[in-house]
């Protein structure tokens, strides 16, 4: 289990690093001077919106140009579309406009997090940081304010009104906050994570993973719908009249496609999902009419009923998905606050977006998720599903733990029982007393040694001594462990001479 853990911390480590180089390659050198950080700046505050305007003026304008119509009013159509992708509802001819596609908001607050986070450095002061959001704001106001003045004056031409002017500069004054405010945080959050506490911290990516589930459950159920309804869709399709009004639909729908998806998530966690007099749920479906739009023909028209609640499993294994992720990541208690906050966390984004996806329909209603209800259903599901997921996984761990302990313990005490591993007590033998030697008496069994330097010599061959008649062989061997290059060795002892006996 130690191994394991280990390894999944070194692999964690290696991913953390990789992350690191990929961000460190993708941001921009931070601006020595002044004149460069002020040309940062505009950058940041005007090139986003001046690509979002030439995209919008050439689809309006090969738009135009297909439907064979005059240019009559492109300006103001360039100014309405500005708006319409900031949420800005729009009145055309006494209708009003409120439900409007949130890809291109999405595609948008993309855009701007990203180009906040690409000039914003880990280590910015909060001063910099503030100047980059400023910045990031301030241009699409510009551009609000021109674009307000253009509408007004074009609203003599073609059947368009302006729009409240509080209204549009706080929508977008809102979608910048929000896409700058979330592209510093990443860039600066190996510095500001560090003020944060731990079970905040370890519920970013399991939150998001969670929202991510939620939102694909619901293009999983719209996908399955659409091929079941088919047929219907197809016959909206031939509603437009030619090849140029079929791929107008085409692309109405898949502007809208996020908008249902959001309904359909809606309505697996609980909730419902309303389009006029048309409401979808899993307890019940209300039917009536609704707009000749292709996307829309996935709109159950039975009565629901039946295995129709089963589907409310799904919200609850993405809960039990997000306990285990955040048992996984924190221990003990903390595990609980880490499930908690992610899961008001995603609860607060899916108002977020039902309340986007939402509006006024013109005079066929209003198109509502009940934006509330919806956050306030995910967090239960979430929260509760993954906390008592949180504590199971947390206390396997801790489990696994004290086991793991309690084998090394058993495993040390069987190694103390093994023969020969208990301590030896050791017996030191007596000294006898050293008899002084008188001054100038050669001690007692003196020998003569002469000191041999080994690092020349070689080793000392077998030879043969004689003693007492007798040829013995004698071998001296050297302990090669005892003798170290470059010191000198003990003495090499000369074997005694005995006296010559008398038949030498």
């Amino acid at each position: 289990m130690i191994d394991r853990a280990q390894r999944t911390a070194r692999g964690a480590g290696r991913r953390k690093v990789g992350e690191a180089e990929r961000r460190g390659r993708r941001q921009r050198p931070v601006p020595d001077s002044d004149a460069d950080e002020t040309g940062m700046l505009l950058t940041i505050a005007f090139r986003p919106a001046g690509v979002t305007v030439v995209l919008l003026s050439t689809l309006i304008v090969v738009t135009l140009v297909v439907a064979n119509s005059d240019l009559t009013g492109t300006f103001g159509a360039i100014a309405a579309a500005w708006l319409a992708i900031h949420q800005v509802p729009l009145t055309i001819d006494d209708t009003t406009l409120g439900v409007l596609p949130i890809l291109p908001t999405v595609g948008i607050v993309w855009a701007v997090a990203r180009g906040c986070a690409a000039v914003t450095a880990p280590a910015s002061s909060p001063r910099q940081a503030f100047r980059v959001i400023g910045a990031a704001v301030a241009g699409p106001l510009v551009v609000t304010a021109i674009g307000l003045a253009v509408i007004a004056d074009a609203s003599a031409v073609i059947p368009l009104s302006s729009p409240n002017a509080l209204f549009a500069f706080g929508w977008v004054f809102f979608v910048h906050l929000l896409a700058a405010s979330t592209g510093v945080a990443a860039a600066t959050w190996p510095t500001l994570g560090a003020h944060v506490p731990s079970w905040v911290r370890d519920a970013v990516r399991p939150g998001l993973c969670a929202m991510m589930a939620i939102l694909g459950a619901g293009a999983v159920m719209v996908t399955i719908s659409l091929l079941m309804e088919w047929s219907t869709v197809g016959s909206l399709l031939e509603r437009g009249d030619g090849v140029g009004g079929m791929l107008g639909l085409t692309i109405l729908s898949v502007l809208y496609l996020p908008n249902v998806m959001v309904g359909a998530a809606a309505a697996l966690t609980g909730g419902v999902a309303q389009i006029g007099d048309v409401s979808v749920s899993v307890f019940g479906n209300v039917g009536g009419s609704l707009p000749p739009l292709p996307l829309l023909g996935t709109v159950p028209d039975g009565v629901a009923g039946g295995a129709w609640p089963t589907l409310l499993i799904i919200p609850l294994l993405i809960g039990v998905m997000l306990g285990r992720d955040c048992g996984r990541r924190v221990a003990g208690q903390d595990a609980l606050f880490t499930v908690l906050t992610a899961s008001a966390g995603v609860g607060i984004a899916m108002s977020v977006l039902g309340l986007l996806s939402g509006g006024r329909l013109g005079a066929l209603g209003t198109v509502q998720f009940s934006w509330w209800v919806f956050g306030l259903l995910t967090f239960a599901w979430l929260g509760l599903a993954g906390a008592v997921t949180a504590v199971i996984v947390a206390w396997h761990r801790s489990r696994g733990a004290t086991e793991e302990v309690e084998t090394g313990v058993d495993a040390e005490d069987e190694e103390s029982n093994l023969p020969g591993a208990q301590e030896v007590l050791a017996i030191a033998a007596p000294v006898g007393e050293e008899t002084p030697i008188p001054p100038g008496a050669a001690p007692a069994g003196a020998i003569e040694a002469e000191l041999v330097d080994e690092t020349d010599a070689p080793t000392a061959p077998e030879s043969q001594t004689e003693v007492g008649g007798e040829v013995l062989d004698a071998e001296i061997e050297v302990d090669d462990a005892e003798i170290e290059v470059g010191e000198v060795t003990k003495p090499e002892v000369d074997l005694p001479r005995e006296s010559a006996s008398p038949s030498d």
